[in-house]
């Protein structure tokens, strides 16, 4: 074995002193053969697993070679964690990572790739520290320097370390990692996600990413309430309505924090969907105005909403925003052709049936002419109709006890089961039937 190791350490150093392009080989021609010696003899170590000897070599060459090729460091940094399998004494375990660290800020100093090496150092530092809350400081910093030289280039793995360490050191100590700093981190990795998406990435691996991301946020207790986006982050918005980015985290944590009924949440999000419009935007705009009785923005919005439906769903509920809004408006007619519209989109949509159905059973006093009892009842057969499609009981039951009686149907020459027309903007034939 060891003449096969000193042969194949003669053939690769020679392989390696003239056949490898840019490595930065020593000018000294002695210095120059030891390297390629070093160089090849590590290589054949570490192909018969000798990784404590193969360590001996590489600690030569980042001493008197620091700078000939990356590779050293990479292969230094795969056969330490080889070493660190096999080492049970706690302080030599930590003097081995710290080893593995050195190797990346090595790599760095000599070689033109701090994005990519920072990015992997963070990742690495994360795996070893992050039980360690002593090192939480030190990992924030190394996470802040990845992201600032990466951008969105981030590896999609080092998305989600980030998080859990931000709650993590939150939770150990909140006043070196308060819940302000927390959401930016959130917000930071949010938005390059979504800047990962647009660019082509998997879009399922990157929900997955941005469903754990947002599950270790809402699992910080306290930290995303209504109290804290009211006194920390909307006074901000108000002094200065231009700030898209507070307007932004107003809008996405209004969502999570159920405050979507407060008054800033409207405020923030209509900067928000000026400058992204978006379906579900449109349509949560349109729904609040809706419920705070401003209808007029909320027609605006499911106006918007209808343009912006990718789906059919996307387009039925719009619709049905459309025709509540109609409805309030008491303009009948406009708000049923507008329901049947989002049926059209959503077949059997019961939702569609119950709002026609109270358009009808609200229409007494509208439709009534006072000269036939079971005419101006009429509104409620068709209610009823409308009722039994929705499959809603409690509300047929409501409809069926304003039918006209067996006497008033006998009385005005009408008979069970006869056709007759529901006049006034209803204008449908129902079949006649009384109350019990």
């Amino acid at each position: 074995m060891k003449k096969m190791i000193i042969y194949s350490w003669a053939v690769i150093s020679a392989f390696y002193s003239t056949a490898q392009q840019g490595w930065n080989w020593p000018e000294d021609a002695d210095l120059k053969s030891q390297a390629t010696e070093k160089q090849a003899y590590y290589k054949i170590l570490l192909a018969q697993e000798e990784y404590n000897e193969a360590m001996k070599p590489l600690n030569w060459l980042y001493k008197n070679n620091p700078n000939l090729h990356q590779t050293i460091y990479i292969e230094g940094v795969n056969t330490l964690q080889k070493i660190m399998e096999n080492v049970d004494n706690k302080e030599r375990v930590e003097q081995l990572k710290d080893s593995v660290l050195w190797m990346y800020d090595q790599r760095m100093k000599y070689f033109n790739d701090d994005g990519e090496v920072m990015d992997r150092k963070a990742l690495q530092a994360f795996q070893f520290y992050y039980k360690q809350p002593a090192k939480y400081p030190m990992l924030i910093e190394l996470y802040e320097n990845a992201y600032r030289a990466n951008g969105a280039g981030i590896m999609t793995v080092n998305l989600n370390p980030y998080m859990f360490l931000a709650k993590l050191f939150h939770q150990h100590d909140s006043d070196r990692m308060p819940a302000e700093k927390v959401l930016d981190i959130h917000t930071q990795i949010s938005e390059i996600i979504e800047i990962k998406r647009k660019n082509g990435e998997e879009a399922e691996k990157l929900k997955k990413e941005q469903d754990k991301t947002d599950a270790w946020l809402s699992s910080i207790e306290g930290i995303l309430t209504c109290e804290f986006i009211e006194n920390k982050l909307v006074p901000k918005f108000r002094e200065n309505p231009a700030d898209l980015a507070t307007a932004k985290k107003i809008f996405k944590y209004s969502l999570e924090a159920k405050c979507t009924g407060e008054p800033y949440f409207l405020e923030a999000s209509e900067p928000v969907f000026k400058e992204q419009p978006s379906f579900i935007l449109a349509n949560t705009l349109g729904s609040r105005y809706l419920a705070n009785g401003d209808l007029a923005k909320g027609q605006k919005y499911f106006e918007q909403a209808i343009k912006l439906a990718a789906t059919d769903e996307e387009k039925h509920d719009a619709l049905m925003g459309q025709a509540t809004v109609n409805s309030k408006k008491g303009n009948k007619s406009t708000a049923r052709t507008l329901a049947y519209e989002a049926l059209d989109a959503k077949p059997g949509s019961p939702e569609v049936y119950n709002l026609i159905g109270n358009l009808y059973f609200t229409s007494f006093d509208d439709c009534r002419g006072g000269e036939s009892k079971v005419l101006d009842r009429s509104v409620f057969l068709a209610a009823y109709d409308m009722y039994k499609k929705a499959g809603n009981k409690p509300q047929m039951q409501a409809s069926k006890e304003q039918f006209p009686s067996i006497e008033e149907i006998f009385n005005e020459n009408y008979e069970e089961g006869q056709d007759i027309t529901v006049g006034c903007w209803i204008n449908r034939t129902v079949a006649i039937k009384r109350r019990d």
